[in-house]
């Protein structure tokens, strides 16, 4: 197994809805690099901008406005909106969060805390840290997004509300946090699904201490670089910050909930976890979970379920009757995702390439083409025609970038 320890960074510092990342994924490549002020700020500007509504306010809205604007700061939009009372300056961002189609209206970002809204992106390795451009994973997520969506950020548009989760980026969404959280987030949905009850942000948190010291403990035995092994220490404090929560009355902030929070929400928008009530942090799960669950339960770990079981999971997850893709589709969609998201110098992360080809088949065309096949595709067509791709390897000797030379392939 891989030592890299799959937990999600700074998970106390970060958005709840996942459509948020399609805006970061935008403005990162709108420049080449930026910094953590500019970005943040760019960002909130863009999600908080304010739009005029006219009475009469629809029945979403009105619900939301009395649900969630209830800081004494919204009390005269409030009644306006309540009472049909005239036009009305909404924030984007509750234009959209309003709309029942979401499975969860609560995630608005606050302008003030324009700091912690790109961590969730850097932790998902869509945003790079430091320089805060865009990664590959950022363009992956872009190619399955559609311009109407990424404009809607600008200009109101419900028809095309870019919080809403498409199936295929429910795929691309989904790879990223399980490729970042796998080691945490797959216990607790297993837990979650075998409990098989209707659960709150203070029970699911309460799992959380667990679930830390038992990665601690598997991952402690194994040869590490020094910041794993950094990254083990600081898991170790973020279990016992947590546990000192545990059984506490729940206050809907603290250790506990920022930290399970983020493990809740996204599962909603991705259709794991259904909310009851979409205002409140209670959640129930969904059979897409139990489907999920079955599919990593087969697999012998987190890795090879990711390389080997991930699109079939989700065609379970989906209801997708799919079949394995042949070779010369699979070429093809390799191909085309090769060209999609090539960088100046024409190499690309093989995962990358992988994810998006596979996404697009398993959604577009019911069928599957793991990861794992997807490189001894590649290797094998490289075998055959030197030039039609090539490799480059990282600092452990593994494939880790793809270059196509040609853009079709006769197999």
């Amino acid at each position: 197994m891989a030592s890299r320890i799959r937990v999600l960074d700074s998970a106390n510092r970060t958005m709840q809805r996942l459509g948020f990342l399609k805006a970061l994924a935008a403005l990162v490549n709108e420049t080449e690099t930026s910094n953590m002020e500019t970005l943040g700020k760019r960002f909130v500007a863009r999600v908080t901008q304010r739009v005029k509504l006219s009475p009469p306010y629809d029945d979403d809205l009105k619900e939301y406005a009395r649900t969630r604007l209830t800081d004494g700061a919204y009390r005269e939009l409030r009644k306006r909106i309540m009472e049909d009372a005239g036009p009305a300056g909404v924030e984007l961002q509750d234009a959209y969060l309003a709309d029942k189609s979401l499975p969860s209206s609560t995630g608005k970002l606050v302008q003030a805390n324009w700091r912690m809204y790109p961590y969730l992106a850097t932790s998902l390795e869509i945003v790079k840290k430091g320089t805060y451009s865009g990664l590959t994973r950022s363009l992956v997520l872009l190619a399955v997004t559609s311009k109407e969506e990424l404009a809607a950020f600008g200009n109101l548009d419900k028809r095309n509300n870019p919080l809403r989760i498409s199936e295929c980026q429910a795929a691309v969404l989904l790879y990223c946090l399980l490729d970042n959280d796998a080691a945490v987030a797959l216990p607790l949905l297993r837990a979650l699904v075998q409990s098989g009850q209707r659960f709150d942000e203070r029970l699911a948190g309460d799992m959380l201490p667990d679930i830390l010291r038992e990665v601690i403990a598997g991952y402690s035995k194994r040869s590490l670089p020094a910041e794993e092994r950094d990254r083990l220490s600081m898991l170790g404090k973020i279990a016992t910050n947590v546990a000192k929560w545990k059984g506490k009355a729940y206050t809907g902030s603290g250790a506990r909930e920022e930290a399970i929070r983020v493990r809740l929400e996204p599962y909603c928008d991705l259709g794991l976890l259904r909310k009851p009530n979409r205002e409140k942090f209670e959640y129930e799960p969904t059979d897409s979970a139990r489907a999920l669950m079955s599919h990593y339960g087969r697999a012998a770990d987190i890795d090879a379920f990711l390389q080997h079981g991930f699109f079939e999971a989700i065609a379970a997850c989906r209801g997708i009757k799919a079949r394995p893709a042949n070779d010369e589709e699979a070429i093809k969609a390799l191909t085309d995702a090769g060209q999609a998201l090539k960088s100046t110098l024409g190499y690309t992360p093989l995962s990358d390439v992988g994810l998006l080809a596979g996404t697009r088949l398993l959604i577009e065309r019911h069928s599957i083409l793991e990861l794992g096949r997807t490189v001894e595709l590649l290797k094998a067509l490289q075998k055959q025609d030197p030039n039609f791709v090539r490799f480059t390897v990282d600092r452990m000797g593994m494939l880790a970038y793809v270059k196509f030379l040609k853009t079709e392939q006769r197999v």
